[in-house]
């Protein structure tokens, strides 16, 4: 498997593990349409659906994760989060576009960045 896949996947699992320990519930992961993925689809404490954009790196050496989440993503995202509401039935009483970063430390550790209500 690719090492960078490998990488991805362990940030998705960390990002997930460190917002369902805040009362976060995860309704979906890799959830694809023609138009893209969602990393994550959450519901957060307060009920709000959340879509995350995961970004996990293993190093600084192409900028901090989040650097990663340009304006056309960001755009991108909003789409998607567009048509996530769409596809599933009932109403979304409120939907934000969230982003996590994970930066992998040569230790093993990970630092964790959560950037709430990203804009395009």
């Amino acid at each position: 498997m690719d090492p960078r896949r490998i990488t991805g996947d362990r940030g998705e699992d960390l990002a997930a593990q460190y917002l369902t320990q805040r009362g976060w519930q995860v309704l979906e992961r890799n959830w694809r349409t023609t138009e893209g993925e969602i990393d994550l689809v959450c519901r957060d404490p307060e009920g709000v659906v959340v879509v995350c954009e995961v970004k996990t790196r293993r190093g600084l050496g192409y900028g901090s994760p989040l650097e990663a989440i340009t304006h056309t993503k960001a755009r991108r995202l909003r789409r998607l989060a567009a048509a996530y509401a769409r596809q599933h039935a009932g109403p979304v009483p409120s939907l934000r576009v969230d982003a996590v970063g994970i930066l992998w430390h040569p230790d093993g550790t990970a630092a964790i960045q959560h950037v709430r209500g990203i804009e395009p």
